[in-house]
């Protein structure tokens, strides 16, 4: 029973950190939304976007770090300046590229460099995190989630009286995760050391999973970004901001029983059970809200400019759910060192990126991601269903 109230417990934790982080996250898309306008909301969107495809290591970092938990100190520092070096070297490529990025993404150029400056901190916050969630410090966890976010407010916030709105907002973000970093420093500091030897080929798929988890949450913006009008592309970048807080519930759920069932892999099949009930339950009111209410949540969270997504929001949110349906069982596949679900998501989410590149409206970005995630999701469910009932069968001896 002990285990049983730790998980609910780090849940509740957990949880509440992160729903205030996405009301924050929320007011952020608010504010911005509604003072730029579907065209330079797009662009702001895309800034975050391809920070956001850039510290893809990061994300890999967090699971790796959750499951090896922090080296003896020795190899720490060897480490910290590994991390530190990745980052760095992360945004230099920007640099290096961003005569490219701007002219495939329609920005600016300077704005790009601006936005991907937290790439810096990135790698070391990012193992940080890892730290804290392994020795299950979810509080701490979940409060640097809310001073993220917090930050970002601010930000947005100068967009209001700001005649440079777009490069105020940048420089801020940049502060907000140079904040974060130095905050989570303090914290990681007091973690015990935990770690444990760990075999390349689990590093590897955790790696891997990694990813393709990140790259669910973002192709469809820079997809949009490429193949669609400024205005439109803007568009979908609210629906996107609006359907994707189901995938964001199902991160905080999934991250708790991660944990949980690296701890007591016996009981993983429970964890795993009470995580998809909760996880329907909240998935289940956010749909009923885009449903019943998508005008109100338009207007509300995205302003008039955005009045198009309406019909299109309750459909949407089915292919969302199913995302974070997704984002659960790779999740899972993680705690289980099961990598065959790899194959599944990872091939749909390549079919899923150049089924959206082939349409030029915003009905077609919404009815091929409905359609592809639910379908991915299927796929991916039955992979891991199977590998589990043939790879666990137990041969008993003839008499």
């Amino acid at each position: 029973m002990a285990k049983f109230r730790a998980f609910w417990k780090d849940n509740i934790i957990f949880g509440c950190a992160t729903l205030l982080s996405g009301l924050f996250n929320y007011l952020y898309h608010v504010v911005l939304a509604h003072v730029l306008g579907p065209r330079l909301y797009g662009d702001l969107a895309t800034f975050l976007n391809v920070t956001s495809f850039i510290v893809i290591p990061a994300s890999v970092i967090v699971l790796v770090y959750t499951r090896m938990g922090q080296s003896p100190s020795k190899f720490a520092y060897i480490q910290s300046i590994g991390l530190w070096a990745g980052g760095l070297g992360l945004w230099l490529l920007v640099w290096l590229m961003k005569g490219t990025l701007a002219r495939t993404f329609h920005v600016n150029t300077t704005l790009l460099i601006v936005y991907t400056a937290e790439v810096v901190p990135s790698m070391a916050l990012a193992a940080n995190v890892g730290m804290l969630q392994r020795s299950r410090w979810y509080l701490w966890v979940g409060l640097l989630g809310v001073l993220n976010t917090g930050f970002r407010v601010l930000a947005a916030a100068s967009a209001l009286w700001s005649e440079y709105r777009l490069m105020a907002v940048g420089l801020l973000e940049g502060i907000a995760a140079w904040v974060t970093w130095f905050v989570s420093k303090l914290i990681a500091t007091h973690v015990a050391l935990t770690g444990e030897r760990t075999s390349s080929r689990v590093v590897l798929g955790t790696a891997v999973v990694g990813i393709i988890n990140i790259l669910f949450a973002l192709v469809d913006g820079l997809a949009a970004k490429y193949a669609l009008s400024p205005v439109i592309a803007g568009q979908y970048t609210g629906l996107a901001t609006l359907g994707h807080s189901l995938q964001f519930v199902s991160g905080s759920l999934g991250t708790v029983m991660l944990t949980a069932i690296l701890s007591d892999p016996r009981y993983r099949y429970r964890f795993l059970l009470m995580t998809l009930v909760v996880y329907s339950i909240l998935a289940g009111i956010g749909e009923w809200l885009f449903i019943a209410y998508p005008k109100l949540l338009v207007l509300t969270v995205l302003g008039k400019g955005f009045l198009e997504l309406v019909p299109w929001l309750g459909f949407y949110g089915w292919g969302m759910i199913c995302l974070g349906l997704l984002n659960i069982v790779m999740l899972y596949s993680v705690a289980r060192r099961r990598w065959e679900v790899v194959f599944t998501a990872g091939g749909g989410l390549l079919y899923w990126t150049w089924a959206l590149i082939q349409d030029h409206s915003l009905a077609g970005f919404v009815i091929s991601t409905t359609h592809i995630m639910f379908v991915i999701m299927c796929l991916t469910v039955t992979a891991l269903a199977v590998t589990q009932i043939f790879g666990t069968r137990v041969v008993r001896p003839q008499n």
